[in-house]
């Protein structure tokens, strides 16, 4: 063990850095609907050149000219080539547009879909969905089309990189992909401009663990000060200093520090040093649920609908039954360490230990599915979307596919290669937008979000090492040995 380090969990009671995972989900694409009172709307044609765009400079009319004659680019996204064809066969189907009829002035659904594909790269997405996809039979059937959101996220970031960087299922929602990859890149290329940032100090001791919750509009922040607090971020303004009520509650009955958060719905979850986990009911005012103790410190927990998972510096993992009021089901005693982070779906349990294994459990056989040997133990995780993320402590993230239950390595890559961390890794999560990553090296890095990801900005705006992280609804939150907590949000 490294004392006064946040590397390993530490021998009680002298512990160091948080390692804890959060289950954030992305927003769900807005839902499309047309007009039918204006299904014959004619729109004037706009000269692509005309409209502003945030990504790419005017073409000049020599390259207009080239782009507007010749095919799109072949496409290969998830090793499947693709091409402007397959969008021509899929609206010739049903909804071809009639010819122009002369004398009539010419409208957007007269024009070949590649050319009208090239005037849509200038447009943002959600205007694409929220408002052309309800002009008109034909403009909706173009936004539902798969193959229209692959072209144009293959336009723009053309080099060829996987993305989704897993294997992706038959419903796959590629509308949704791309604009929260587009919207992701657009806010954290310039953070100064799109990110309000704000610093939360009312903690006295180093803080190891942050949860957003209610789609990014409230906190939970665990600290050394044996204290969980609750912010409201609906109460944060930028440029003025953060108001006494931004706390809502200070939760106050835990003996040891605070190492752990999750949470299903309204509730909320708190794992400690002081061997105790506690469920507290946000809807009635923060109340104790119930009390669970454990034989060691608690380090790490998930919740389910059905299952609780809580894993302990005695190296067990404990499931409890939700549904029965939290009355213990079994023990799993299969690491030979700590045990760091834990995750669940309704397949699986995963877990991770400083005894430099990553166990995967089948939850109906409560046994061994599958044990991954890592050179350095991993000290965060991330599990969903079909792929397993686990952070070690030299710097570096190693990447999962877990399709048909493989858990096989996709992909490994040194931070050190894409001008990422230099240190330990103590936070990862995954969205469609971005890859999001901490560290003990003080810094917080946002990548693309693809097979072999690049930095698409860092943030270092705190003096203290980066215990961990968690993303909802575009919100980052951050927990960091300075006594503070990082809140990133979009600027409306």
């Amino acid at each position: 063990m490294e004392p006064n380090q946040s590397t390993a969990t530490p021998e009680p009671p002298s512990p160091t850095t948080a390692t804890s995972d959060d289950n954030g989900s992305p927003d769900s694409s807005p839902e499309v609907d047309f007009d039918r009172d204006t299904a014959d709307l004619t729109l004037p044609l706009t000269p692509c050149w005309a409209v502003s765009d945030s990504h790419s400079p005017p073409p000049s009319p020599s390259r207009l000219n080239q782009s507007l004659t010749s095919p799109l680019e072949a496409l290969a996204l998830n090793n499947t080539a693709s091409s402007i064809s397959s969008l021509h066969g899929s609206l010739n189907a049903s909804l071809s547009p009639p010819p122009s009829p002369c004398g009539l002035p010419l409208t957007l659904e007269n024009l070949p879909p590649e050319l009208l594909l090239h005037i849509l790269w200038y447009l943002e997405p959600k205007f694409i969905v929220c408002t052309l996809g309800r002009v008109s039979k034909f403009f909706h059937a173009l936004v539902s089309e798969p193959i229209t959101w692959k072209i144009r996220m293959g336009k723009r970031w053309p080099r060829g990189q996987q993305y989704p960087p897993m294997e992706v299922p038959d419903d796959f929602n590629w509308q949704q992909a791309c604009m929260e990859r587009e919207e992701t890149d657009r806010l954290w290329s310039d953070p100064k401009e799109n990110i309000h940032h704000f610093t939360l100090d009312r903690h006295f001791a180093t803080v190891d663990a942050v949860h957003l919750m209610q789609n990014g509009t409230m906190c939970v922040s665990g600290s050394r000060d044996r204290t969980a607090k609750i912010w409201d971020l609906s109460k944060l303004t930028p440029g003025e200093p953060i108001p006494n009520d931004a706390v809502v509650k200070s939760l106050e009955l835990h003996r040891g520090w605070v190492w752990c958060l999750s949470s299903l719905d309204n509730t909320l979850c708190t794992g400690s040093w002081d061997t105790a986990i506690k469920l507290w009911d946000l809807n009635a005012n923060c109340q104790l649920i119930t009390s669970i103790k454990e034989r060691s410190a608690v380090l790490c927990t998930q919740i389910l609908p059905d299952i609780l998972v809580a894993g302990s510096y005695d190296k067990r993992i404990s499931i409890y039954d939700v549904r029965a009021e939290y009355q213990p089901i079994t023990t799993l005693r299969q690491h030979q360490k700590p045990v760091l982070c834990v995750a669940a779906d309704e397949d699986y349990i995963v877990s991770c230990s400083e005894d430099r294994t990553v166990k995967v459990w089948d939850r109906r056989a409560c046994q061994i599915y599958k044990t991954i040997q890592l050179e350095k133990f991993c000290m965060s995780m991330w599990y969903g979307q079909g792929m397993l993320l686990l952070g070690d402590r030299r710097g570096q993230v190693h990447m999962y596919s877990t399709g048909d239950g493989g858990f096989e390595e996709i992909e490994l890559f040194y931070f050190q290669t894409i001008e990422a961390h230099g240190n330990k890794v103590t936070g990862v999560h995954y969205t469609l937008g971005g890859l999001y990553t901490c560290s003990t090296d003080k810094t917080i890095k946002i990548h693309e979000p693809c097979s072999q990801p690049t930095a698409i900005c860092t943030l270092a705006e705190t003096k203290g090492e980066v215990a961990d992280i968690c993303v909802q609804a575009g919100v980052v939150a951050s927990a960091h040995s300075d006594f503070s907590v990082g809140i990133w949000r979009p600027a409306m």
